[in-house]
């Protein structure tokens, strides 16, 4: 009654109002209306005072229901001043978050009690449950159109003002970016390829990108290769140091330097791995949102997730068959890519009909994704490695080349992006750009 009161005094408030309460917030419903009623004449740039709303609720039959001018003057007698509005308003917020979480806790209480799904499933739906109620700016429910197309103006506005191509995380291969404007929030991407293709190059390659050169809070799940083996490549590959002699302790002392300056670097980086093996999906999700709230008691946010790789995830439960459950997998990602508004990189396995003799080269295909077409379905971007070299070793014309084939992209061009691959140090690499030479100008040439 009191924000109310405070709107019908002073119509200037209403800005900061607006951010803070949505009708839904107020519990009594005839408030709830009363302040849909205020935010119609806003909205259509009328004054906002005690004899406007009369009118406009008398000409919608609506005054009487809703208490009539008695009522209205009743709420403005509340308040002298809008002077604590905002106070005002947040408290309406605060009650109205916890009514929600009394809903929900109801909910899980009774999913506990049922016992009719198992105990991960339940931890899963009472944490997204939860975390939705912490995510109070984001309103799952219908939008209209005026506001929505409104929102979606500013935020193309805010692009335009920003002038940038990268509008997303950056990967550091610059025809990739240039095709997706980084990865994008809320995106699920698939980075496939067959075994010794070098996925994970190319996928720590974009991590050491993200978070050492652009400071971007990165978490990797590694459920193939252990934490030092994943961080002994980023720091390998990053210091064109080679893999293989490192491991056998045979490197030439001249690349030391280089490697401890790149040590000293990423160890100061916002990277976390998890190297647990045989995760299953609600695993990585609560793991994630774990991750996600520590950082942002930090004063930080959580840029990018990387799974290497699908097909070593486990299901949530008992499926028929393994179709079903990387079905399952897929829609899961999927939604924590949307539930935390991040962008998610996973790892896949190409089926072998990419190496088969009837087939004229061996490039990938969207049908060629192992297990489920799920997975190409869900996803937003999907992006699958070829190097010839691999097939063709003793072709010196090939040597050092990939490409990367983008084969889906929901919001975007697809296309092929030509990379340059060093397998002794696992990096991936902008190709070469070769300088054009110029021919003189002839004399008589004027400009």
């Amino acid at each position: 009654m009191a924000v109310l009161g405070a709107l019908l005094i002073d119509k200037d408030v209403i800005d900061g109002i607006i951010e803070v309460l949505q009708p839904k917030h107020f519990y009594s419903d005839v408030h709830r209306r009363i302040y849909e009623a205020i935010l119609e004449l806003y909205q259509r740039h009328m004054p906002v005072d005690v004899v406007t709303l009369t009118a406009e609720l008398k000409k919608t039959d609506r005054l009487e229901e809703l208490g009539g001018q008695k009522y209205l003057a009743d709420l403005m007698e509340k308040v002298s001043t809008s002077a604590h509005t905002q106070a005002y308003a947040n408290i309406v917020r605060e009650k109205a978050l916890m009514r929600e979480l009394i809903r929900v806790s109801t909910t899980i209480v009774e999913k506990t009690q049922d016992g009719a799904e198992p105990v991960d499933k339940i931890i899963d739906f009472a944490e997204q449950q939860i975390l939705q109620v912490a995510q109070t700016n984001t309103d799952h429910g219908f939008s209209s159109a005026d506001s929505l197309a409104a929102q979606t103006l500013e935020r193309m506005e805010k692009l335009f003002s920003q002038r940038s191509p990268l509008t997303g995380v950056p990967s550091g291969f610059l025809k990739l970016d240039g095709m997706t404007g980084g990865f994008q929030k809320s995106d699920l991407i698939i980075l496939a390829a067959r075994p010794s293709m070098g996925k994970t190059a190319l996928a720590l390659n974009v991590a050491y990108h993200a978070c050492v050169e652009k400071k971007v809070p990165t978490a990797v799940f590694s459920m193939e290769m252990d934490k030092h083996s994943i961080m002994q490549r980023m720091i390998c590959s990053a210091a064109r140091a080679n893999i293989g002699a490192v491991r056998k302790g045979l490197l030439s002392r001249s690349v030391w330097p280089q490697l401890t300056r790149v040590t000293q670097t990423v160890s100061e980086s916002p990277l976390f791995i998890d190297d647990t093996p045989g995760l299953n999906i609600l695993d990585i999700r609560n793991r994630t949102r774990k991750l996600m709230t520590q950082l942002k008691n930090e004063g930080k946010e959580l840029g990018l997730v990387i799974i290497d790789y699908l097909q070593l995830i486990r299901g949530a439960g008992r499926t028929e068959s393994r179709q079903q459950e990387v079905s399952e997998i897929s829609r899961l990602l999927k939604d924590l890519a949307r539930s935390l508004k991040i962008p998610v990189i996973a790892l896949a396995q190409l089926n072998r009909r990419t190496e088969d003799k009837g087939r004229t080269d061996n490039k990938p295909m969207l049908s060629d994704l192992r297990d489920s077409g799920s997975i190409e379905q869900d996803a937003d971007v999907v992006a699958m490695i070829h190097r010839d070299e691999y097939y063709k070793r003793e072709d010196p014309t090939v040597k050092n080349q990939a490409t990367l084939i983008v084969a889906k992209h929901r919001n975007g061009e697809v296309g092929v992006v030509d990379l340059a691959f060093f397998s002794e140090y696992t990096k991936f690499e902008n190709p070469a750009v070769k300088a054009i030479e110029e021919e003189p100008l002839p004399e008589s040439t004027v400009f």
